[in-house]
This record gives C-alpha cells, sequence and structure tokens, in this order.
C-alpha cells in the first residue's frame, strides 16, 4: 500500500472516529469523551466541579457560559483561576462578570451546552436507586420552567451585548402611533431572512467604499455650497459624513442619531479628530429619534445630509426622517444631499438568483432543498449580489423621487414597464427566471453644481451592501430575440405593472407584478400576478 493510500485511510478511519462531544478539561491539555466526563475529570483531578460550582453561585446559563470562558482564557494565559473561583466572592466581586467572557475560547465548546437541569435530574435518579428511575413530575416541570426562564434571561442579556442599548430592551422608546409593539423582535429576524447583519451595526458605516466615497466627493468638491454652512447629518452613525462635511469647509454641524451607543461612538470619534464642538470644532452629536427632539442647537440648517435609503431603495429606509427634518429644520431653498433617488428595473436568468447552487451539492442532489426554496422566493423578495452577466433585457426606470419636494405619500407608487431584450446578453433564447431591482441616488447639480455625483447600486457597477432586490418568477420564461424556427415562442418583452407599498409592518414593503410575455410575433401571453413582501417578519 503506498504512502498516499495509507494517508488517505487513516484520515478516512479518523473521520468516521470522531465524537463530536469530545471535551477538554477546563484546566489541562486532558480530552474527555464527553463533556460529563470532563467535568468529574476537573473534579477528581483539579479539585473543581463545575455543576457543585454551578449550584453554590446560583449560576444561570448565562453566568456559566462566562465562568467557563473565564476559566478556559486564564489558563490559555498561563494563570490559575482557581483561587478567584473558590473565594468566597460576592456577585460584585466575581471576576468572571464581563461581557468579554461571552465570547467562546473554544469553538463548539460542549461544556457551553451541557444540560445541567437534565444532568441533575438523572443523578437524583440514580440516587433514589430502582424505586425512582424518573424524576416526578414536578420536578421536571419545574427544571423546564426554570430552564425556559434561564433561556430567557439569557436571550435578554446578549441582545444587550449585541445591540444599542436602546434596542435591547422591551421597549426602548416610545412607538410612533401604528407601530407593531414587538416590531424590534421582528428586526433581529430580518438579519436571519436577508443577510444583513453586517448593517445592524452602525459601525458598518466606513464598510462600503463606494457609497462613503460618493458622499465625500459631494460635501468635499463643492465649497459653493459647503464654506460657512450650518448641516444636518441625519442618522449620523460614526460620524463620517459629518467629519466631511467639516473638511467641505462647514461652519456647524449637527450629526443626530437614534441610537445612544452609536452617539456615543461618533462623538469619541470627533473628538478624537479635533472637531468636537466641545473643543471648539464644527461637529455637535445629539442622541434620540429626529422626531422626538425637542430642538436644535440652531433654528434652520442650510443642508440636510443623509445616508437614508434601504435594500430596494424603501424597505428599512429612513425617508421619512429625512423629510421630517426637511419640512422642520431646512431652511426654503436649502440643499437636501442626496436629492434625487430612482429604481430601476431588469429580467435575469436563473443565475441571479443564487438558487441553482441547490441542484447539486458537493456531487449530492439537492433539487428537494432548491425546490423549497424556489417555492418561497415567490412570495418573499431575495436580496443577491447579482451579475451583470445575468441580466436578459435592457434596465427600465420604475420610479424617481425628489427629495427636496416629494411628500411622503409618494414613496407608495403603481407604474407601468416594458423590459426589451438586450441583443448584446440576450442574442438566443434563455429563461427568464426573475426580475431585478436596484437604486441610483443623485447630488445633483442643482445644489452640487460644482461637482455632481451618482451612487449607483446597479448589477454593472461595484457592489454595495445594498446588493440587489431579486423577485424570482413562478414560471420561467422563454426570453431574447430569438430565431427564425423560435418565432411565437420566444418573449422579446416582457410588459407589465409594478405597485411599490408601505407594509403595516414597521419599515416594511409590500411589491406587487403583474407581467405578460410579448412574443416575437407580436401576441401576448396570459397575465401572470405575483405579490412579494420585504418585512421583518419574512
Amino acid at each position: 500500500m503506498s504512502s498516499e493510500e495509507e494517508d488517505e485511510r487513516d484520515w478516512s478511519d479518523w473521520g468516521d472516529d470522531v465524537d463530536e462531544d469530545l471535551t477538554k478539561s477546563l484546566f489541562s491539555n486532558a480530552i474527555l469523551s464527553s463533556a460529563k466526563q470532563a467535568i468529574e475529570h476537573d473534579a477528581s483531578e483539579h479539585g473543581f466541579d463545575l455543576r457543585k460550582f454551578r449550584a453554590q453561585k446560583a449560576l444561570t446559563d448565562y453566568d456559566t457560559i462566562r465562568c467557563v470562558n473565564f476559566i478556559r482564557n486564564e489558563v490559555a494565559a498561563g494563570n490559575s483561576p482557581l483561587q478567584a473561583l473558590l473565594h468566597d466572592n460576592s456577585a460584585a466581586q466575581r471576576p468572571w462578570e464581563k461581557d468579554e467572557y461571552m465570547h467562546p475560547v473554544l469553538p463548539d465548546d460542549p461544556l457551553l451546552y451541557f444540560d445541567f437541569e437534565e444532568d441533575a435530574c438523572a443523578q437524583q435518579d440514580s440516587d433514589a436507586g430502582p424505586s425512582a428511575s424518573t424524576c416526578n413530575t414536578s420536578t421536571v416541570l419545574q427544571s423546564l420552567q426554570d430552564e425556559n426562564m434561564a433561556l430567557r434571561n439569557t436571550l435578554q442579556e446578549m441582545s444587550r451585548l449585541a445591540l444599542p442599548s436602546e434596542l435591547a430592551t422591551e421597549q426602548p422608546f416610545q412607538l410612533a402611533e401604528g407601530i407593531d409593539s414587538d416590531w424590534l423582535s421582528k428586526w433581529q429576524k430580518t438579519a436571519g431572512t436577508f443577510g444583513v447583519q453586517a448593517e445592524r451595526n452602525k459601525l458598518a458605516t466606513t464598510q462600503s467604499d463606494v457609497r462613503t466615497e460618493a458622499y465625500r466627493d459631494a460635501l468635499k468638491q463643492n465649497p459653493a455650497l459647503m464654506q460657512g454652512a450650518t448641516v444636518l447629518d441625519v442618522g449620523c452613525g460614526t460620524g463620517i459624513l459629518s467629519m466631511f462635511a467639516a473638511e467641505g469647509g462647514a461652519a456647524k454641524i449637527i450629526g443626530v442619531d437614534g441610537s445612544t451607543r452609536i452617539a456615543d461612538v461618533a462623538e469619541r470619534l470627533v473628538a478624537a479628530n479635533g472637531l468636537a464642538s466641545s473643543g471648539g470644532g464644527p461637529i455637535t452629536i445629539m442622541r434620540g429619534r429626529l422626531e422626538q427632539l425637542p430642538s436644535l442647537p440652531v433654528e434652520q440648517v442650510d443642508v440636510i445630509v443623509s445616508e437614508w435609503m434601504g435594500y430596494a431603495l424603501l424597505f428599512e429606509s429612513m425617508l421619512d426622517t429625512v423629510l421630517y427634518a426637511r419640512d422642520r429644520w431646512l431652511k426654503p431653498g436649502g440643499a437636501i444631499l442626496p436629492d434625487l433617488a430612482s429604481l430601476h428595473m431588469a429580467a435575469a436568468g436563473a443565475g441571479a438568483t443564487g438558487l441553482t447552487f441547490w441542484n447539486k451539492v458537493y456531487g449530492f442532489d439537492y433539487s428537494l432543498v432548491q425546490q423549497e426554496l424556489w417555492e418561497d422566493a415567490h412570495q418573499t423578495a431575495l436580496l443577491k449580489d447579482v451579475s451583470s452577466q445575468d441580466l436578459l433585457s435592457r434596465s427600465c426606470l420604475l420610479r424617481q423621487l425628489d427629495i427636496a419636494h416629494m411628500d411622503a405619500a409618494d414613496a407608495s407608487f403603481s407604474t407601468d414597464f416594458v423590459l426589451e431584450a438586450d441583443p448584446k446578453s440576450c442574442c438566443g433564447p434563455q429563461e427568464c427566471h426573475a426580475l431585478v431591482l436596484w437604486f441610483d441616488t443623485d447630488f445633483s447639480q442643482r445644489f452640487c453644481a460644482e461637482q455632481p455625483v451618482k451612487l449607483s447600486t446597479s448589477p454593472c457597477g461595484p457592489q454595495t451592501h445594498w446588493c440587489q432586490t431579486v423577485l424570482v418568477l413562478r414560471k420561467p420564461i422563454q426570453f431574447g430575440l430569438g430565431t427564425a424556427e423560435a418565432k411565437g415562442k420566444v418573449a422579446a418583452s416582457l410588459k407589465g405593472r409594478f405597485s411599490m407599498a408601505r407594509s403595516d409592518q414597521h419599515r416594511g414593503i409590500d411589491m406587487s407584478v403583474e407581467y405578460s410575455a410579448q412574443f416575437t410575433d407580436g401576441t401576448l401571453a396570459p397575465s401572470e400576478v405575483q405579490i412579494f413582501s420585504m418585512t421583518m417578519s419574512s
């Protein structure tokens, strides 16, 4: 047998014999076959019984997680944690009571998932002998209730650590009329649905060079607008736009953010860069929802700047807040940046959906999974980085919004569209599986006369964190310019009507598409209608 074959056999055997419950001792490099055996090993070899310690200190599941990570962290640093653990300390002096110990030292550490209640119940059965093979019903029920409460407490504490403080409470602020009181929990679920967790934390403000540089250019390369101006930065995040405005020559900038924690970060960053008003600089950071602030340090502002756009332009956007700020504080003739926004659509092939991956996964048939995802995508919009190579038609302008003059009601609309096959990308019949949406925003010549700037989220340009919004068609359509043999069977265009409206869910949107294929012989196929949602609960 060759050494290569022997190596392959050894690795294969190792993989088959691996026990996913293998657990490292808290105090040594010993590897035990389970978390329970690791606890027993540490009790006998190192004099520390995690189960008894948990009971003595009345630790919750969350406390236990932090305690395990504290021990592992200390041992990895070459320290002995036993003295600190076994000292009769008060809750205020517990060394593991720090947020940093919520982060696992070992990935998938079985001790972090060990069921102490079930283990205690099994131990009671063992101690009671054959006459009591199981814990009594009331004990089991109480154990489940305690576990449920502990998990709820753990979730609340982890939310406190992961979210800005005002988002981690049950009702962080007085909700506007008509907003569902449980919208925050739905807001958290959105991350799993749309893959946008990075955007939840506004510390990601500088993640996208495309968007950041567009705002930088507009604010720094238009001195006629910015020199000596008073600027309001709506949803200022870390303060990057406020600092660009300062570099552009603004005399006074007020940055406002609804997150106290992020506003604190912005304030420190502004001060660190010598731009804070407290140190003689031009920037003041304010905390709170703009609609609830009683006043600003000024009566009016010359310029409002905001990165208010959401996915598909209007999902989870801050447009309403920007319009409120415009009507309340922008002086007559003042500038709003960006001042124009437009929504676009194009037809696309299956590659735009990202679902073709599930047809074959590492050689295995995963078509059942693919079918489930296809079905779900027929009513729930997808967020994908779409390649320009997947586009099959010319783009179509659906809507343009003039932020300087529009009303909030203008964000809900219906419009007709025609998508014509693009001879450059669809020279022969191809299956059209989806409609793709994206938006552009303009810092137009109206206010940025010296240097107009366009920020585009088109698939034909650099990708941004907004991605593109994909609406998957229920049935694919043969689409293209076609050949003589294919005439009458291939759609040269799609005609229809697109509608977008605010959902009854906070910051959500509903979209409907009525479309019909127009074949190369001039006939129209029967119309299809689909409704898509983008909500925090979808």
